[in-house]
């Protein structure tokens, strides 16, 4: 029981755990099989966004164009598909990965480099990059029979009764799992987001760090805006408009420090899939699916500020233990 309590997602999960049975009573009918994949697969993407997010925010940064690089990156992909319809989907899926890594890498130079505060730096980049998208687009949009059956496949399609997207998420929870806790760079992202003169006394370089997290960050939502186009079988330059608040919420659910330094890959899946039951029970119920936007906002202050004294809490508790010792 110490074992279990002491865990540090603890909190988390009996939140999740509660919501579960108060969905359960009030709309039973969410937990029917069909029903659990298709929320899954509907929030698929939020959960790879937040892993890109959850990178940047561990810096002390934030990026709130990756809404922008999803749709650029999305637009890309899809209206070139649609011209070269004889190359494969992989193709495509580098080319999402790609347009995102170089929105992201700019964001990087930006922040890392040039020592821009990342809120006016991500703010200027979502209109730049939202604004590229309508240009690449021309405002037109692609509809199902303007897409290839194999890129439909590459996130619609299943494998073993699951979504392909769904499969994507899996892959990227356990990628960014490893990276963040067996790769030097990994480490060092942490290492910057806790104490950023500390890292430079040890030698680390936090411009070139930022420079990697912002990369991922785009890479990852370059990713998100080709499965969106091929998951939802449309394309749009008004796509992921707002999802970067989703990322971030679901981020400070799963207890992401927002000041930097702390975060946890199973908490970013807890905080995912917090978000994906209160927003599918929301849209289960007609008196409150008007009022969706307004409780997603009162979620993310209530979560600050859980947040915010779960913080204060932990480092009043070390400032304890260090006394004791002294």
């Amino acid at each position: 029981m110490k074992k279990i309590t002491g865990y540090k997602n603890f909190g988390l999960l009996v939140g999740l755990v509660g919501l579960l049975i108060i969905a359960a009573i009030i709309t039973p009918s969410m937990y029917s099989p069909s029903s659990l994949i298709s929320m899954l697969r509907n929030n698929a993407i939020f959960g790879m966004l937040a892993v890109g997010e959850m990178f940047v925010l561990i810096t002390g940064g934030i990026d709130i164009s990756i809404g922008s690089i999803l749709s650029l990156a999305g637009v890309v992909s899809a209206m070139q598909m649609s011209k070269h319809m004889e190359l494969p989907t992989v193709v495509w899926v580098a080319v999402g990965l790609g347009v995102g890594l170089i929105c992201g890498l700019v964001n990087g130079i930006l922040i890392g480099k040039l020592k821009i505060v990342p809120m006016i730096a991500t703010l200027g980049t979502m209109y730049i990059f939202r604004g590229m998208s309508f240009l690449v687009s021309g405002g037109e949009w692609l509809f199902p029979h303007q897409f290839t059956e194999s890129f439909i496949n590459c996130a619609a399609g299943k494998t073993f009764g699951l979504y392909n997207v769904i499969w994507f998420e899996v892959i990227v929870l356990v990628l960014a799992g490893v990276f963040m806790n067996v790769f030097t760079v990994g480490r060092r992202i942490f290492a910057i987001g806790t104490n950023v003169e500390s890292a430079h006394v040890a030698g680390i370089n936090d411009g070139n760090i930022k420079l990697v997290a912002y990369g991922i960050c785009g890479a990852l939502a370059g990713l998100c805006g080709m499965l969106y186009t091929a998951n939802y079988a449309m394309c749009s330059y008004t796509m992921g408009e707002g999802y970067e608040m989703t990322a971030i919420a679901i981020c400070i659910l799963g207890g992401v420090a927002i000041t930097g330094g702390r975060a946890t890959i199973d908490g970013v899946i807890i905080g995912n899939l917090m978000m994906s039951v209160i927003t599918y029970f929301i849209s289960l119920l007609p008196g409150l699916s008007v009022w969706q936007d307004a409780i997603q906002g009162a979620i993310i202050i209530v979560a600050v500020l859980i947040n915010v004294s779960m913080i204060k809490a932990a480092d009043k508790r070390l400032l304890k233990e260090r006394g004791a010792l002294i």
